[in-house]
């Protein structure tokens, strides 16, 4: 009982950083007839995109299904990645977040390649390793 808290408080721990770091940052302008995101050199924002909506019906500010918006959204994707299935998605989604209501740009922060690995060394490996 004691290894199960102590892994939800690390895991915690890393969804509220997560939160802080990423919340409201993973959102993109999408065309949803092809499904494919906008270059950032066509569409730079959220108003950007809101002006070519009323334009053209097909397209669409999204955000991605897994994201750290709130700490419970955050605690799935951190299971995602403890997984590692699907878990590179949710990471390219934060290396490529610039901004609340930017849209996303190639590797813009490289830097949070740390968050991802510092979490997959210490959240994956060595928690679950607690339970073994």
């Amino acid at each position: 009982m004691n290894v199960l808290l102590v892994c939800l408080i690390f895991w915690l721990i890393f969804s509220i950083m997560g939160v802080n770091l990423f919340a409201g940052k993973f959102f993109s302008c999408v065309n949803t007839t092809a499904g494919d995101t906008f270059p950032r050199k066509q569409i730079e924002n959220k108003s950007e995109c809101e002006a070519l909506m009323k334009s053209n019906g097909d397209v669409l500010w999204k955000n991605v299904k897994v994201n750290f918006d709130n700490v419970g959204a955050g605690y799935l994707s951190l299971l995602q990645v403890a997984t590692f299935k699907g878990w590179t998605d949710i990471m390219y989604a934060a290396v490529d977040s610039i901004n609340i209501d930017q849209q996303p740009m190639y590797e813009e922060s490289l830097y949070m390649y740390l968050y991802f690995v510092i979490f997959i060394i210490f959240g994956s490996f060595f928690t679950l390793n607690l339970f073994i």
